[in-house]
């Protein structure tokens, strides 16, 4: 995992690290901790949500973020095995050429779990709503959208009127929005719920800025290593 002079920065055990999935439903980035060092890579807690492990396979590409001695890095990994459990794993690739310095960088969706009450838009005046009203919980959030756990599975195309509930001592932010594709089931049995890729439609200025001052809050927890980046083992 060292370049040829043996110098390149590490994750060391223990150490709280940030994996950023860069694309698809489960878009955002992740609090894990590193629990061994090996040749073949890093093993760490697998990334989850309020205690769902994240269905992401391995050969997944991913990005992962660490400080050592005040300075941050970042490189590009992948998911090399999974390893199932009471507590489960994952290995993913050790830094190699792709390991960089950077600056504090802005990643623009993060894991937050924030309560999210959920009121289903009729399409069409005189058509019925797409689903009863519901609440559910976000898993990452963007100032354009989020991926939503919800207990009802709207179809694809429905128009839901969303009250965010940023933890900012404030009303919820209202936006109307629209759910781009249904990104599978999140938990199994008679008290399911789905993971539901959502697009804001309709977001005044005031909220947008709300949001996007809870997103910059939470990156900056986390790269100064006191916060959570979602709900991480």
């Amino acid at each position: 995992m060292n370049d040829a002079s043996g110098s390149a920065p590490i994750p060391v055990v223990n150490q709280r690290i940030l994996l950023a999935i860069p694309t698809g439903a489960f878009e955002g980035s992740y609090v894990t901790k590193v629990l061994e060092r090996s040749p073949d890579g890093l093993k760490v807690y697998a990334p989850s949500f309020r205690g769902t492990i994240l269905p992401i396979p391995p050969g997944q590409k991913l990005q992962v973020h660490f400080a050592t001695d005040g300075s941050h890095f970042e490189y590009e990994c992948e998911i090399v095995d999974r390893f199932p459990g009471p507590i489960p794993t994952i290995l993913i690739s050790g830094p190699d050429h792709s390991l960089q310095r950077v600056q504090r960088r802005s990643f623009f969706r993060l894991g937050a779990n924030v309560p999210i009450r959920i009121e289903p838009r009729s399409p069409l005046p005189g058509t019925p709503p797409p689903g009863p009203p519901s609440s559910g919980v976000s898993v990452n959030l963007s100032g354009g959208g989020l991926l939503l756990e919800s207990p009802e599975l709207y179809p694809e195309g429905s128009l839901l009127d969303l009250q965010i509930e940023l933890p900012d001592g404030m009303p919820p932010a209202e936006v109307r929005s629209e759910v781009i594709r249904d990104a599978g089931r999140a938990s199994p049995g008679a008290r399911s719920s789905w993971f539901l890729a959502i697009e804001f439609l309709s977001l005044n200025d005031p909220e947008q800025e709300r949001i996007t001052k809870y997103i910059y809050l939470l990156q900056r927890a986390i790269q100064e290593g006191g916060g959570q980046g979602g709900d991480s083992t």
